[in-house]
């Protein structure tokens, strides 16, 4: 069955949001760029990133700019988490869409303090199940570093699977550091559902 992805996100009137038990994904917001900057300026969370912390709040200020392009020109959607409070604890994101394969990325991050209480995994359940079923996609993929157990027990909770490990893929620092690529077909995703 033929499914139009780029018309899919063409006609996205907003940013979708989404919601799960205890967390929200809704589109950023310049009123955002404290709580962006406290999290992509924790060296806990940027750990295992292929970028540094951010060191001056324009840094976040910028990135939630690049986040609202991104939907703009429907190349990526970068949602923000919010608690019930709608105070902004972490990202979700899913990105480099392939219509022909019908496949995109998955990412995410959360406040440090926030770690162990299931709410990443929440989040991208929540972005998970919208992009199987509202755009359709057959496939997502997330890379990890793999000395990161806690986000690769986070992907195994969702139903990804490891497929392997990619040699000295990204540098963090002036560290070269592997990558694991984990997937997740659409089937799966709906069998373990049901």
């Amino acid at each position: 069955m033929s499914f139009d992805l780029p018309a899919a996100l063409a006609a996205l009137p907003a940013f979708p949001q989404l919601r799960g038990p205890r967390v929200r994904l809704r589109g950023p917001r310049r009123e955002d760029a404290d709580a962006v900057f406290a999290l992509f300026s924790d060296p806990a969370v940027m750990r295992y990133w292929s970028r540094p912390p951010m060191i001056v709040r324009d840094e976040a200020a910028a990135l939630i700019a690049e986040m609202q392009e991104a939907f703009a020109e429907r190349d990526k959607l970068n949602w923000v988490v919010v608690d019930k409070r709608d105070e902004a604890i972490g990202t979700c994101t899913l990105f480099r869409f392939d219509a022909r394969h019908r496949h995109a990325e998955l990412g995410y991050a959360l406040r440090s303090d926030l770690w162990g209480q299931g709410l990443a995994r929440e989040a991208a359940s929540a972005a998970l199940d919208w992009a199987f079923r509202t755009l359709r996609l057959h496939r997502v993929e997330a890379d990890i570093d793999p000395r990161n157990e806690a986000s690769r027990r986070i992907l195994r909770r969702l139903g990804f699977v490891s497929e392997g490990v990619l040699r000295e893929r990204f540098f963090v620092g002036d560290q070269a550091t592997d990558s694991e690529v984990f997937g997740l077909l659409a089937e799966d995703w709906m069998k373990r559902e049901a």
